[in-house]
């Protein structure tokens, strides 16, 4: 079979978007042509960071960072959110150099919302780390990106799988990657290292705190509802109404093969576990690529 040319769109999910790299790589290594990259949130991040060419970089820093490195990447505030992303971008700024989006080897788009007029704002040009910042403002955890007049928040809030902003060229095929699918595969357990350092603040950063803290009480506790904080709560519903809007969209514009990636193999800032979501991105695209090569 001849190897096409492929739209990619990558859907938005946290940490679970380590598993696009895994999916990118697959591709590659087949012989595919990623012509496009489409994404909301985390994958419009691992979008930019491919289509700068430097994602094998980031995986390898993705894969060297533990659940302590992962909370010391965290710049807590409490401005509409309690955690800025600038030592995160920081380190991608300095890994991949300054990029105008329209200037990349690859086309990229890149999806957010403006909160305020309650709209998608599509990019498909001006400053890479503007747009991508915006676009993984993640509601009231990562604080929002002003541009101009715009005041805008994650693109999963509005479009968690972006298909309907997908370039095509004639010939390629839409490849989509849903970060709250279901599957059967069940994600490897990570071996976690124990102790982080204290911190005097409660409330909420309290609560994230315990999220990262391997050796806390609440981490083993048994009771599932004892387990059921402020966090899970915001989390679960931000999930339960992407959800919805998923399904609406893919039923709308389904692309030509989708990979699901399961909701429960982690949570948001779970980057702790890249090695085996870098694993498990390859593992759903190696089942997917197998059986659209088949019928094709």
């Amino acid at each position: 079979m001849k190897k096409k040319s492929v739209s990619l769109v990558l859907g938005s999910g946290g940490a679970r978007g380590i598993a696009h790299l895994g999916i990118i790589d697959e591709l590659l290594d087949r012989g595919y042509h990623i012509h496009s990259v489409t994404g909301s949130s985390i994958g419009s991040l691992i979008g930019a960071v491919y289509a700068t060419g430097h994602h094998k970089e980031f995986l390898d820093w993705m894969i060297s960072l533990n659940k302590i490195d992962v909370y010391h990447l965290m710049d807590f505030t409490f401005n509409l959110g309690f955690v800025k992303a600038e030592k995160v971008f920081d380190q991608i700024k300095k890994m991949c150099g300054e990029w105008q989006i329209e200037d990349l080897p690859i086309k990229l788009t890149v999806v957010a919302v403006d909160i305020k007029k309650r709209k998608e704002i599509v990019f498909s040009k001006g400053n890479l780390y503007d747009a991508v910042r915006a676009s993984i403002a993640y509601p009231t955890i990562i604080t929002p990106h002003s541009i101009d007049e715009l005041f805008l928040v994650d693109g999963g809030l509005m479009n968690p799988v972006p298909v309907n902003h997908a370039p095509r060229i004639d010939g390629d095929f839409m490849l989509a990657v849903d970060l709250d699918g279901e599957t059967p595969e069940k994600l490897p357990k990570t071996k976690l290292k124990k102790g982080i350092p204290k911190i005097e603040n409660q409330g909420v950063l309290s609560n994230f705190r315990k999220f990262f803290d391997p050796s806390s009480e609440e981490a083993h506790l048994k009771d599932q509802k004892s387990k059921f904080t402020y966090w899970k709560l915001m989390e679960e519903s931000l999930n339960t109404m992407q959800r919805q809007i998923t399904l609406l969209t893919l039923k709308s514009s389904p692309p030509d093969v989708l990979i699901p990636i399961a909701g429960e193999s982690a949570s948001t800032f779970e980057f702790f576990k890249s090695k085996e979501l870098y694993e498990y991105g390859r593992l759903q695209a190696k089942l997917a690529l197998d059986e659209f090569e088949a019928e094709s």
